[in-house]
């Protein structure tokens, strides 16, 4: 069976408005136009309407589309302990839907997986996966249409279940034959919780011990990266940067081409970052080992000890933040911050990686007060020689840091440390003249868009 390479999602970074009335061609231009063997309907905090990947199925007959071969679709549901349980099996009725339309009318199966997002445990992946196969035997026993086995892709996107990868997949396939699985690592949720540098270092480490237990089990890894444009979310989908983020998380088999590099970015350049993504698939690295889990540990709650003292600001800020798909608004479905006892209820996060930006202040800064530790104890180079592209990430986000608008939104010494960041690294923190106008102007919608223009990404 074909294993798909490049994956299109429905993220909400690009500047460009798309309705859900508009996403049943865009994933057929996903094929066509970008070459994606894969689309994700999405589901998770989404307002996606439930006949869609029916449409989408539809839409590829007719246009000859070779389902079920080349070209996949994947439903993304929502977790069922975080959002309403009835969304969740209304998203399994989707898939199964498409697949029964599919059987019928192309003998083919157009949907053989779906994502759970947010995975922390093993019962969740258990509970969708009876679920979906005693739904698929109501539809060959009332129908007689096979609709075929749908399996589950756990999605881990928390860097402190990341570094239990092995033991989850381990748990999650035990009772099953295959000898090939798939498991989803994702960048940007984990980065919201956790930060830049211990959310990097999580999938880093967590690719390493698949590796392990693909070569202890002999059950095939086909690990899938989702990662976005700015370095915060993984960078794989950034034209400057796709060609160095693919050997630092090497190991992966698919990834997500997200909105971003489709709508905001030339042709030419989406190019450039798809060929970097397939050139480099399933290359390897050396193996990280437990020596990074206590930095994870120290990078995650520094970290947080500075997003938790900005949240009135992130959260003014976020609202400004325009929703370029029909999502659910993060203030019903955000992210919760830990820190302590303490818990904070964040955007999700795009909008939260767009409102640091809006701030004159990338989110990769955060880590600064940190990363001026480490290099006043000599470790600073370890980290590099961990992540070999964290250097020219940091690079790249100074082009848009600007310190005296940081300073009307965040603390003197979050500010002064990314200041003296750049100092020890050699890096001039230098945006543009035109950015730097746009950042002096006031935050509203059409500014926050204008600043995402230049950037080429929303969040």
């Amino acid at each position: 069976m074909h294993i798909p390479r490049l994956m299109c999602t429905q993220h909400p970074d690009t500047t460009v408005k798309i309705t859900t009335a508009e996403e049943v061609d865009e994933a057929i231009v996903a094929y066509t136009a970008y070459g994606c063997d894969k689309v994700m309907v999405d589901y998770e905090g989404k307002m996606t309407p439930y006949g869609q990947p029916k449409e989408i199925v539809m839409k590829a007959i007719r246009g000859d589309v070779p389902l079920g071969d080349e070209f996949y679709i994947t439903v993304r549901l929502p977790n069922p302990k975080l959002e309403e349980f009835d969304r969740a099996m209304l998203s399994l009725e989707a898939a199964l839907v498409a697949n029964y339309f599919s059987r019928r009318y192309a003998d083919a199966q157009a949907v053989r997986w779906v994502v759970l997002p947010m995975v922390e445990d093993f019962d969740t992946v258990i509970l969708v996966r009876r679920m979906l196969r005693r739904k698929a035997e109501i539809y060959k026993s009332e129908t007689g249409v096979d609709v075929g086995e749908v399996e589950v892709i756990p999605l881990i996107e928390d860097a402190f279940v990341q570094v239990k990868a092995k033991v989850i997949v381990g748990e999650v396939f035990k009772s099953e034959e295959a000898r090939e699985v798939r498991v989803f690592l994702g960048k940007s949720d984990s980065a919201v919780r956790h930060g830049h540098l211990a959310s990097a270092l999580a999938i880093i480490y967590a690719m390493s011990k698949l590796k392990e237990f693909e070569a202890e089990s002999g059950i095939r890894v086909r690990p899938i990266l989702g990662m976005g444009s700015p370095p915060f979310r993984g960078a794989l989908n950034n034209p400057r940067l796709a060609h160095l983020e693919v050997v630092q998380y090497a190991g992966y088999y698919t990834a997500t081409i997200q909105s971003a590099v489709r709508y905001d970015t030339s042709l030419d350049e989406y190019v450039k970052v798809r060929e970097s993504i397939l050139n480099a698939c399933c290359g390897t690295r050396g193996l990280v080992g437990e020596e990074v889990l206590p930095l994870i540990q120290e990078a995650s709650a520094k970290y947080r000890s500075q997003a938790m003292k900005h949240v009135d600001k992130i959260a003014e800020v976020a609202r400004l933040v325009p929703s370029t798909r029909d999502r659910v608004s993060w203030k019903e479905y955000g992210r919760s911050l830990l820190d302590g006892d303490r818990v904070v209820h964040m955007p999700r996060a795009i909008v939260y990686t767009s409102a640091w930006y809006a701030m004159g202040f990338p989110p990769t800064l955060i880590d600064a007060p940190l990363l001026l530790e480490l290099a006043k104890s000599d470790k600073l180079d370890a980290v590099f020689k961990l992540l070999p592209t964290y250097k020219m990430e940091l690079e790249y986000d100074y082009e848009f840091f600007d310190p005296q608008t940081a300073r009307n939104y965040l603390s003197e010494e979050l500010v002064y440390a990314a200041v003296e960041l750049a100092d020890y690294l050699g890096v001039e923190a230098r945006p543009t003249p035109t950015y730097t106008a746009l950042l002096k102007m006031p935050r509203s919608e059409p500014n926050i868009i204008a600043l995402s223009k230049y950037r080429k990404f929303l969040g």
